[in-house]
């Protein structure tokens, strides 16, 4: 008889966001970018989980952030709302919210998709296709 394993339950992330209205074009987040970078890499030297990521939409810009917990970096919220007050963004603060991953792991890029068309990728799975 086969018996599963268990599984530890799923680790609880937050997701907060700030919301930038209007949208805003990509050169004036140069400095925000990096002081993203350095807060993800500054919590993954310390074993935690703080990710940002800034999504520009058409009709409004968004800086999303996880992590395992919403008042871990106080500093780093604090630095990015002044660098907005300094550009002279109006933005708003959503959340935190919280949400479970079960069993996954935050991933620094989309996964990459494959080249091949899906003719090709009949052909590959070996079946054929009726043109």
């Amino acid at each position: 008889m086969i018996t599963k394993r268990a599984r530890p339950p799923a680790r609880a992330h937050w997701v907060y966001a700030y919301e930038l209205n209007p949208p805003q074009p990509e050169p004036r987040f140069r400095k925000l970018r990096a002081l993203l970078r350095r807060a993800h890499l500054a919590a993954k030297r310390g074993g935690l989980v703080w990710t940002g990521r800034i999504v520009v939409e058409t009709n409004i810009t968004h800086i999303l952030v996880v992590t395992d917990s919403p008042g871990q970096v106080d500093d780093v919220d604090r630095a990015i709302e002044v660098e907005l007050k300094q550009l002279d963004m109006d933005f708003d603060l959503t959340g935190p919210a919280r949400f479970s991953m079960p069993h996954a792991k935050l991933s620094k890029r989309a996964p990459k998709l494959s080249k091949r068309t899906p003719k090709k990728l009949a052909r590959v799975n070996g079946k054929k296709r009726a043109a």
